[in-house]
C-alpha cells in the first residue's frame, strides 16, 4: 500500500472511532440509574407527595425495576403500584410508602438512618427539610405531605435516627441548649411558640404558618438553639 493510500486509511479509521458518522463508543456506558438523584432519600413519600423527592424515587423504580414510570414528580396510582410491585419483589413491607427501607433498597445503602458520622447524620437533617420546601403547612401534621413546625423537625430528627425527639416546639427547646455562636447545620432553632432547622449560612427552613408552606429564609430575632445530634 502506497504512503498517501495508509495515511487516507489512518483517517478513515480515526474519523469513525472519534465521533464521525457511525462512531463506535468508546469506554463503558453509565449504569441505567446514574442520572437518578439520590439526593432527597430522608423523605417519606406515599400517594399524594409530590415534588423533586418522588421524582428520584420514579427514576430509581424505572431503573430497577423497569417501572415504566413518567418522571413527573407526582406520586399518583402508577407510581403507587409500581412502589408495591418493587416491595413485594424485594420482600419489604407492602404498604405504597417509600420510607427508609423501600429507599434502601431503591439505592442500595443502608436502612439504618442511624449509621454515619455526625456531620453525615446532620446533613441528613438538613437535606430532610430541604426535600420538604413548598409543602403545605397544616397544624398538627407530621408528613409526608403537610407538615407543622415541630411536625417537621421531627421527622427530620428521625430521619437521622434520632430517638425520642418531643412533639411539641416547646418540648424539643427543652434540651441540649446551644450559643447562637457555636449552632451548626442540623440544630434545632427555637423561637417562643416556634422551631425550625438551621440548614448553615444565616439559614432555617420551617414550616411557616403564615407563608402556608415550608421555606427557606434568614434567621430571624434572637431564637435559641438545640442540638439532638452530637
Amino acid at each position: 500500500m502506497s504512503l498517501s493510500r495508509k495515511v487516507v486509511s489512518v483517517a478513515a479509521s480515526a474519523f469513525l472511532l472519534f465521533g464521525g458518522a457511525g462512531a463506535v463508543a468508546v469506554g463503558p456506558a453509565p449504569s441505567a440509574d446514574a442520572a437518578c438523584s439520590t439526593s432527597h432519600t430522608g423523605a417519606l413519600l406515599k400517594r399524594g407527595s409530590a415534588g423533586s423527592a418522588v421524582k428520584s424515587a420514579q427514576c430509581l423504580l424505572n431503573s430497577k425495576n423497569k417501572a415504566g414510570l413518567k418522571v413527573d414528580g407526582k406520586f399518583g396510582p402508577a407510581t403507587d403500584r409500581a412502589v408495591r410491585n418493587f416491595q413485594r419483589a424485594k420482600g419489604l413491607a407492602v404498604d405504597g410508602v417509600v420510607g427508609p427501607k423501600t429507599w434502601a433498597k431503591l439505592t442500595g445503602k443502608s436502612s439504618n438512618p442511624g449509621k454515619g458520622s455526625i456531620s453525615q447524620r446532620r446533613q441528613k437533617v438538613v437535606d430532610f427539610v430541604r426535600a420538604q420546601k413548598g409543602k403545605r403547612y397544616v397544624w398538627g401534621a407530621e408528613g409526608p405531605s403537610t407538615f407543622d413546625c415541630s411536625g417537621l423537625t421531627l421527622r427530620a430528627m428521625q430521619a437521622a435516627g434520632v430517638k425520642g425527639v418531643p412533639r411539641t416546639s416547646g418540648q424539643q427547646a427543652g434540651k441540649y441548649r446551644v450559643s447562637a455562636s457555636k449552632r451548626q447545620p442540623g440544630d434545632i432553632v427555637h423561637w417562643p411558640g416556634h422551631v425550625g432547622v438551621y440548614v448553615g449560612n444565616g439559614k432555617v427552613v420551617h414550616a411557616s404558618g403564615s407563608k402556608k408552606r415550608v421555606v427557606e429564609v434568614s434567621v430571624w430575632g434572637s431564637p435559641t438553639y438545640h442540638r439532638y445530634i452530637r
